[in-house]
């Protein structure tokens, strides 16, 4: 069965579109075929059914990121292999290997892939009881975030994260667009921002950051209580959030709050430098 990739033909993105939505890797089956349509190196599959969507990870950085794979975990180093053939001709320095559970990076590890981060899952089982008593910030203000407050944003997140995890201001944009963000300021300026999403009763808390210079001063605790009053306000009945396993303080705060850890990690990969 071959296991080279090929860009999707049309007739490929009718089931392909389904998946990746419920990957919710893309917003709807109208953004992957215009994915498909404007970068189509970028939407593969092979003629034994396997499909993945790759993309860049930051845009400051020279890496392609597996955004999604559907294929039996026996194939998976075969596809990463022609993937990392595919990113290097499109002049990228690495494969950036999906998201995944840590006990399902074996067939990631076995393409020659390396682990370069353990994140850590938790969960808030009763968020209408969190913060239920927490007294009104003092020094600093947050309210829901406007499209002026990007480039405010965009600083306060590079300052919080290393290259590899910052965002960059197109995926920032995108993410203030689709999801529900909110900014703490102190005397007109951005400090920090939270990013929240609510689905079938399943509360997201996507993003919180917090320059160093204001922290521990309560603002994280501010903007995780104001992001989590919204979520139960829109219908949900629990909470997950991801944070670096080494980032004590995002662990503190959270502990704080009530979100506890959940069972396993999710692990992120990457490959050696490519070469064509």
């Amino acid at each position: 069965m071959s296991q080279e990739t090929h860009e999707a033909t049309a007739a490929e993105l009718d089931w392909i579109a389904p998946a990746a939505v419920a990957s919710r890797v893309v917003e709807d089956a109208r953004e992957i075929s215009a994915i498909s349509r404007e970068t189509p190196w970028r939407v593969r599959a092979t003629a034994s059914g396997d499909a993945a969507l790759i993309g860049r990870w930051r845009e400051h950085l020279d890496d392609c990121a597996v955004l999604g794979i559907w294929c039996a975990p026996r194939r998976v180093p075969a596809l990463i292999a022609d993937l990392e053939r595919v990113a290097a001709v499109q002049g990228f320095s690495r494969l950036v290997g999906p998201l995944v559970p840590e006990e399902a990076a074996p067939p990631y590890l076995s393409a020659g892939l390396r682990v370069v981060e353990r994140v850590v899952l938790m969960r808030l089982e009763h968020p209408q009881r969190a913060c239920r008593h927490e007294p009104a910030p003092r020094g600093f203000g947050i309210r829901v975030a406007s499209p002026e407050d990007l480039p405010g944003v965009f600083a306060v997140d590079a300052d919080s994260f290393d290259d590899f995890w910052r965002y960059d201001e197109p995926q920032l944009d995108r993410y203030m667009r689709t999801e529900r963000a909110a900014v703490a300021t102190v005397e007109g300026r951005t400090v920090g921002y939270t990013l929240a999403n609510v689905r079938g009763g399943e509360g997201s808390l996507g993003r919180l950051a917090v320059s160093p210079a204001a922290r521990r001063g309560g603002i994280g605790r501010g903007l995780a209580c104001d992001a989590l009053g919204w979520l139960v306000r829109n219908g949900a009945r629990t909470v997950t959030l991801s944070r670096q396993e080494h980032n004590a303080g995002a662990a503190g705060l959270y502990h704080a709050i009530g979100f506890r850890d959940l069972r396993g990690a999710l692990v992120i990969t990457v490959s050696q430098e490519l070469r064509v």
